[in-house]
């Protein structure tokens, strides 16, 4: 064997797979891949010391553990609900619970912060997390992401014509006169003014104090319009990574 090796992490995504490697020397890198693009995303990844993964797809698991035993990896640390992380889900339904909503909960917790938080994931699902200042997940919303809520529309309307790619008018503006605009327009005042609604709701119980922390691929979206926040991209990379670091997991 030769010298100190790195750290990988991977998230297993509703529709991509994302990575962190962190090299002995301090380097990270990382990237992002659709589900299709798996074997070619991992295939230039070196031998590392450890990996832990997140996983809301099991159907891409298969492909990523053939890679494991291939390349020889050590076996992965996998995390695919909130029941493989007990003392940080206080949900109902832990094993119902996905892994993202939990690892982002263990990474706040690992954070040293204080106080409790909103924990917004803006990705295919967007959630609206509850997570109290020992970072443990008590419940949240979940509701479509941006791009579910686009395709849905798609889906149940074939005949309307395809969203604008141009930002909406202002939201002073009181309606649009160009279809394709107003289908933009009105995703984006649903997706914004939903997230707001659930954010209130949640901060009616954990109180003022609460800080509004948002990640997902999405985040851009609503940061400007759910201020005061914060932008934490990869936060469920950032869980796993203290997973590693702590030896904590089940």
């Amino acid at each position: 064997m030769g010298g100190p090796m790195g750290t990988l992490v991977i998230d297993i995504g509703n529709t991509r797979l994302a990575w962190r490697l962190r090299e002995p020397s301090g380097v990270v890198s990382g990237g992002s891949a659709s589900h299709a693009a798996i074997a070619d995303a991992l295939s230039s990844l070196p031998l590392v010391e450890a990996i832990a993964i997140s996983s809301v797809q099991r159907s891409h698991e298969g492909e990523l553990q053939q890679w494991i035993e291939a390349t020889h990896q050590p076996p992965p640390i996998w995390i695919r609900s909130g029941a493989d992380l007990p003392s940080t889900v206080k949900t109902d339904e832990p094993h119902h619970t996905g892994a993202d909503r939990a690892l982002c909960a263990f990474a706040w917790g690992c954070a040293d912060e204080q106080g409790p938080a909103i924990i917004i994931d803006a990705g295919t699902a967007v959630t609206v997390d509850a997570v109290n200042p020992s970072g443990q997940l008590l419940g949240g919303w979940i509701a479509p992401g941006w791009s579910a809520l686009q395709r849905g529309l798609q889906q149940a309307a074939p005949a309307l014509p395809q969203m604008s790619e141009e930002q909406s008018e202002e939201a002073s503006v009181p309606w649009s006169g160009e279809t394709s605009r107003a289908i933009r327009g009105g995703i984006e005042s649903m997706f914004v003014e939903g997230v707001l609604g659930l954010r209130r709701r949640v901060e009616s119980e954990l109180g003022n104090d609460a800080t509004t922390v948002i990640t997902g691929g999405d985040a851009d979206r609503l940061l400007s319009a759910l201020q005061p926040a914060r932008s934490q991209p990869d936060m469920v990379l950032d869980g796993l990574e203290r997973i590693l670091e702590s030896g904590t997991h089940g």
